[in-house]
């Protein structure tokens, strides 16, 4: 397969707000590996995560306002009132740049930038990676989405989004891809708490949506089990001396601690797109319990990659004590989940299909 000699990517991102997660993970693995493959790559947008993590892996980058997207009452109002001036500094910045194709990641570029390169007769993608809800499905821009999606691709980042945008044309899945870094020393704190009992695991922003307040819950209620929660958010847990909760850690510990429990879990309660955490855990070969709510439950079937549970305490308490009494279970799946994963959920993979998407056979 020939990929666009030289082909010039031109990533935007103008959010509403700005972390490091899944989707900047996403976006950066992405193109480092489509510029292994010959292709340049720019980054212009209003995102500071994104302009300094570009700029640390040596892309060009370009700071550039064009206000926020519509995704709130008060910039729905204030994006729509600007409308006419965005879209004329659109242009301008679309013949300011030199690019072959624009990668947009936020609702208001999609929605302005797409038509000026579409005249320009470049190819356009929009990744959707974020939860699919009311700011999209009941925005008066959505008319405008729906229209312009017939001419760009629509890349969600799991089959299980593609039913949450029954209104756009072009819809393709490609799965997050995920690598495990060399695994490094954990901290004397966590290896002394992996010591004796059931140990659970979970990576997440620490959000009801996530539900932490369940995993909250069940180790409190269950003895035996302890919990490992690493990420950072507005909830606070009930202090335990069988909980650890961790801000962050290490790449290359994160992959050890992975290894290192027993079960590994995502009990989102809304809508997950995919869930890279959870696909990590199972490269790492390590049983994984993830709600039905993931998008990559959809993928896996229950007890053979992974288990799935519907996204109650009743159902993640009782799954939890059954895996807990069997062991042999535990290692079946895990080494299930860990030939899985390295078949579907590698970056060669994800990158294969991005770059065959930016092939000129389309």
């Amino acid at each position: 397969m020939q990929s666009l000699a030289k082909s010039r990517i031109l990533v935007t991102r103008f959010p509403y707000e700005s972390r490091f997660g899944g989707e900047e993970v996403h976006t950066l693995n992405l193109m480092e590996g489509l510029r292994t493959k010959g292709f340049s790559v720019k980054f212009m947008g209003s995102c500071p995560v994104l302009l300094e993590e570009f700029a640390r892996r040596d892309f060009e980058v370009k700071r550039v306002w064009f206000g926020k997207p519509p995704v709130t009452a008060l910039w729905l109002g204030l994006f729509t009132l600007m409308s006419p001036v965005l879209f004329i500094w659109a242009g301008i910045l679309m013949r300011r740049e030199k690019f072959d194709v624009l990668y947009c990641l936020s609702f208001g570029e999609k929605l302005l930038m797409t038509p000026w390169a579409i005249l320009m007769k470049k190819k356009v993608i929009w990744l959707e990676h974020a939860r699919i809800g009311k700011w999209l499905t009941r925005n008066p821009w959505r008319l405008l989405y729906s229209i312009l999606s017939r001419y760009v691709k629509v890349i969600v980042t799991s089959r299980a989004m593609k039913k949450f945008l029954p209104f756009a044309k072009n819809v393709e899945s490609i799965s997050c891809g995920v690598s495990l870094e060399k695994s490094w020393a954990l901290p004397a704190e966590v290896e002394k708490f992996l010591r004796g009992g059931f140990v659970v695991c979970t990576v997440c922003r620490l959000t009801r949506d996530k539900g932490v307040d369940m995993m909250d819950r069940i180790v409190h209620s269950q003895p035996d089990v302890k919990l490992i929660v690493v990420g950072e958010g507005d909830y606070k847990f009930r202090p335990d001396e069988r909980l650890l909760v961790l801000p962050n850690l290490k790449r290359g510990q994160l992959s050890t601690l992975y290894k290192s429990v027993d079960l590994f879990v995502l009990p989102s309660t809304e809508f997950d797109p995919f869930g890279m955490v959870a696909a990590e855990a199972m490269m790492a070969g390590t049983a994984t319990l993830v709600s039905e709510k993931c998008g990559i439950s959809f993928d896996v079937r229950n007890e053979r990659e992974a288990f799935v549970a519907p996204a109650t305490f009743k159902e993640f308490d009782r799954a939890i004590k059954k895996l807990k009494r069997n062991p042999a279970l535990l290692a079946k799946v895990g080494k299930a989940a860990e030939i899985f994963a390295k078949k579907h959920y590698t970056l060669k993979r994800m990158v294969d299909e991005f770059e065959y998407l930016l092939s000129p056979v389309d």
